[in-house]
């Protein structure tokens, strides 16, 4: 519906005409007569009430509500908006000397990137470094390395870095020299939208009442932001055909969720799933995209920029897609077109997992950036 708006001047002016019209007798509203200035309050006080209408308006509808208005809409039938994840994965711990001395990198210790963006080491029983005893995990004497859990200390995607973006000891640290992540990360999500919330909202209603395709798949993505799943039905965990049964593949963005994550879509799905159902949830089988490609540049252009400017947007694109998507191997060159950042003069020799062919999609899958290989050379 459209609103039929008046400004202050659209106002007052309607209201002069009226008292002319209305009045028998000339009527002095010229500034600062005493009809005039009952005419300008009157419209101001109309100018509020139109601005308070205009708001009543946005925040009755989730639509046009915004922030924590949007909030207190969905609120009201018991939904919440999802709050963004750190960044989790593994970075090496390393000494140069290692035969002298054990080293013990306790629970809570700190290694940052050249940004200053701080990583924090948690516990993680599992790993064979593991000490109770020391609250944290012991690089023996003779181990020139180990490898070792973290966190990022701020939650949102800001902590999803490159490949060797960690390379600082934010704690001192007796017997070890550096510091590196050696696998980019890229689980750290941030915080839903507005729009992200408008749009999960009908699907929360709608998987309310019903053990359905719906229920399912919104039980998921209510665990936390950035889920991406596929849903097999009527196949068992190895993708035998089972009737009864269905399998859930889950991925986080780093292609190896935590079993923290595991285990909560697992309980988030056995409350919807229907009373006799078998359900199983597991990780994807990540499929690592090898990229080589040859762009010719005019003279003069900053190869090593370009280089970075390519690879940087092909790795973000592969890493972008969801479970049971595959790759498109036609879309390289354009990504290389549109993100080089200079006028391309042609690209060649472009492979895809060594092949001139699409990856075809999987439910089980997942693809996820391997080894990106730019090479730019200047036009002769």
């Amino acid at each position: 519906m459209s609103l039929s708006l008046r400004s202050f001047s659209s106002t007052v002016s309607i209201a002069v005409a009226g008292v002319q019209s209305a009045c028998s007798a000339i009527t002095d509203v010229s500034v600062g007569s005493p009809v005039r200035a009952l005419m300008e309050s009157v419209s101001g006080l109309g100018l509020w009430l139109q601005y308070i209408a205009l708001q009543i308006l946005t925040t009755a509808r989730l639509s046009t509500s915004a922030g924590v208005d949007v909030d207190s809409f969905v609120g009201d039938f018991g939904m919440t908006r999802l709050t963004g994840t750190a960044a989790t994965g593994e970075v090496t711990f390393t000494s140069f000397s290692p035969a002298a001395q054990s080293a013990t990198i306790e629970v809570g210790a700190t290694v940052k990137t050249s940004t200053s963006l701080v990583f924090t080491v948690v516990g993680e029983a599992s790993n064979p470094y593991w000490s109770s005893a020391a609250a944290g995990y012991i690089r023996p004497a003779g181990v020139s390395s180990v490898s070792l859990p973290v966190a990022c200390a701020q939650a949102g995607s800001v902590g999803n870095v490159g490949a060797g973006a960690i390379s600082l000891l934010g704690t001192a640290l007796s017997g070890i020299d550096t510091v590196t992540n050696v696998v980019a990360f890229t689980n750290g999500s941030d915080g839903e939208t507005d729009a992200q919330v408008r749009a999960r909202f009908p699907l929360w209603l709608a998987a309310k009442s019903s053990a359905t395709l719906a229920s399912v798949k919104n039980a998921v993505s209510n665990v936390k932001v950035g889920l991406t799943d596929a849903i097999i039905d009527g196949a068992s965990a190895d993708l035998a055909s089972r009737a009864g049964f269905f399998t859930v593949v889950v991925d986080d963005g780093s292609g190896a969720a935590s079993d923290a994550v595991v285990s909560s879509v697992y309980s988030a799905v056995e409350d919807v799933r229907a009373l006799g159902v078998g359900f199983a949830v597991q990780r994807p089988t990540v499929i690592d995209l090898n990229i080589s490609m040859t762009i010719v540049v005019p003279a003069g252009t900053d190869v090593p920029a370009v280089q970075s400017a390519v690879s940087t947007a092909i790795t973000s694109y592969i890493n972008s897609t969801v479970v049971g998507s595959g790759f498109s191997y036609s879309y390289l060159p354009v990504l290389a077109y549109q993100n080089a950042g200079v006028s391309v003069v042609s690209i060649s020799d472009v492979l895809l997992n060594g092949a001139q062919a699409d990856i075809a999609a999987a439910s089980t899958q997942v693809a996820r950036a391997g080894l990106i290989s730019i090479t730019v050379q200047e036009a002769q």
